[in-house]
């Protein structure tokens, strides 16, 4: 089995697929594992948040509120590319298909949450994970009360959530003191987990390296081979082929250009999130516990010394260049939610960092065989890639194992 891709979703299919006894090879153009998309994300494992982006009226909302100032943002020059992919993005935000799409999100996102736990059981990883859940904070009781309804008609038995008023707030993460005052309240969500998905996938390879599989950083890949109809390996740029009986891409949003030369479109658009990342002085003014704050739609987590802030989302095509003003937006909705620490962040220490989200039209990613005998796909996971990978892994390895699946694979089939 040859895998496409080390970021956290080829990594830990990797692993997946060594611990039932197959030979593996993963190949990655990059020198490390996880240098895109999984480099510097979020930091959070969140079943919870695993609904859709294109929730009922996102038309308007994105209409409404896309600027320079804005968590969305729409560049011109991206728009020819952005058509047909967004038709469907807003054809798939009725609320029937929303609510549909959203379920199947939210039931891998959980699977995975439990299919990670099991990994630290058999593996000992260290990746400064926190496993105590997480703070969704809200600054108006409507925007609280639209977030619950929410969740209810999602409905998920395996999402835990919990309303707490502001006073458990404080008491839980007193970093938030200061902006108490303005806080309507927050949903702990005990099940949600953080931590740093590079180190993680770093992890994956080294957990599978010594179950024997063969990992090949700085490989560059000419094309995937075909014989008769039949994938048959990978041929690289020095025209080394590796043969394989299957083919697992799990590149992200390089996976459209994988796999267009055999005849598949993949309906896959890169949306481009920020994190800046700040080695801290003050750790006692630092939040602990992982936070996301709706109003200005970043998020924050610690790895040990460092806090990662992340958020924002650009359709900017392909273009992974890092934009100050983007930045300086994110680093100034990091300094109102933590106000102590507005000097060291905006001190210039932080470390800036741009990666592109895979998004498909509808959420859910895609999982399992394509029409090409021996192609299969680990893919489009949007900003969940992180909190649905070791589900994902698990699906594709019961599949090449030829097991059946621990959940329905019907919602992800390519």
């Amino acid at each position: 089995m040859t895998i496409i891709g080390a970021g956290v979703v080829g990594a830990t299919t990797a692993l997946s697929l060594a611990e039932r006894g197959l030979t593996v090879t993963v190949l990655d153009r990059h020198r490390q594992a996880a240098a895109e998309t999984s480099h510097a994300n979020g930091g959070g494992v969140t079943p919870g948040h695993a609904e859709p982006w294109n929730s009922p009226g996102i038309g308007k909302r994105l209409l409404s509120g896309s600027g320079a100032g804005e968590p969305f943002r729409i560049h011109a020059h991206a728009l020819p590319g952005l058509v047909g992919w967004g038709l469907r993005f807003l054809w798939q935000s009725k609320a029937s298909r929303y609510y549909a799409n959203a379920r199947h999100n939210t039931r891998l996102a959980v699977y995975s949450g439990q299919c990670l736990k099991r990994l630290r059981e058999r593996h000992a990883l260290a990746y400064h994970q926190y496993t105590d859940g997480s703070l969704e904070l809200y600054f108006s009781r409507s925007e609280l009360e639209h977030a619950l309804k929410l969740r209810r008609q999602i409905d998920d038995p395996g999402v835990e959530i919990r309303v707490i008023d502001v006073d458990e707030v404080v008491a839980m993460e007193p970093a938030l003191v200061p902006v108490a005052g303005r806080m309507a309240g927050a949903m702990l969500l005990p099940l949600h987990e953080s931590g740093d998905a590079c180190a993680f996938s770093a992890e994956m390879l080294r957990c599978a390296q010594q179950l024997g599989a063969n990992i090949r950083l700085g490989a560059e890949i000419q094309r995937i081979e075909q014989r008769q109809g039949r994938v048959v390996g990978v041929r690289l740029q020095n025209d080394e082929l590796l043969d394989a009986d299957a083919v697992v891409v799990a590149a992200g949003c390089n996976s459209p250009a994988l796999v267009r030369p055999l005849g598949l479109r993949l309906p896959i658009y890169p949306v481009k999130g920020y994190s800046a990342t700040l080695e801290l002085e003050q750790l006692e003014l630092a939040p602990t516990i992982p936070l996301l704050d709706l109003e200005h739609r970043i998020v924050t987590a610690r790895f040990g010394k460092r806090l990662r802030m992340a958020g924002l989302a650009d359709f900017d095509g392909y273009n992974r260049s890092i934009r100050p003003d983007r930045i300086e937006l994110l680093l100034e909705s990091a300094c109102a939610l933590l106000p102590r620490l507005a000097e060291e962040i905006r001190s210039g220490r932080a470390e800036p960092w741009a990666g592109l989200r895979p998004m498909t039209p509808k959420g859910p990613p895609m999982l399992g065989p394509t029409r090409v005998p021996g192609l299969y796909l680990n893919t489009g996971h949007g900003s969940m890639g992180w909190t649905q990978a070791a589900g994902s892994a698990e699906v594709l390895a019961d599949l090449l194992a030829e097991k059946a699946p621990a959940i329905d694979l019907a919602p992800y089939r390519p």
